[in-house]
């Protein structure tokens, strides 16, 4: 129940949307002209886009290393019998 209801609250997307939501409603205290107000949302719109991109290339670098040393140090069963199976049939010649 609790990893369902708060994980997606924990996030980087999560913590980025809200932050920028509070730069969004502080923009809307502190620039009063329209014309500024809109031109302020549209760059931290642009912000958000950008910090969600670097924070998704650094999940999918950070998955991929750690698969990969993963593998490397604990081999999948599979390749392990393939690997005992390969050797059994050299013998065998």
């Amino acid at each position: 129940m609790f990893n369902k209801l708060f994980a997606p609250y924990l996030t980087l997307d999560a913590h980025i949307d809200a932050f920028q939501e509070t730069k969004r409603g502080l923009t809307d205290k502190i620039i009063t002209d329209p014309t500024l107000n809109k031109a302020a949302h549209e760059y931290i719109d642009a912000q958000t886009q950008f910090a969600k991109m670097l924070s998704h290339n650094f999940t999918d670098i950070a998955k991929y290393s750690m698969d990969s040393i993963a593998n490397k140090w604990f081999p999948q069963k599979e390749e392990v019998q393939a690997k005992a199976s390969a050797s059994k049939k050299a013998r065998a010649f």
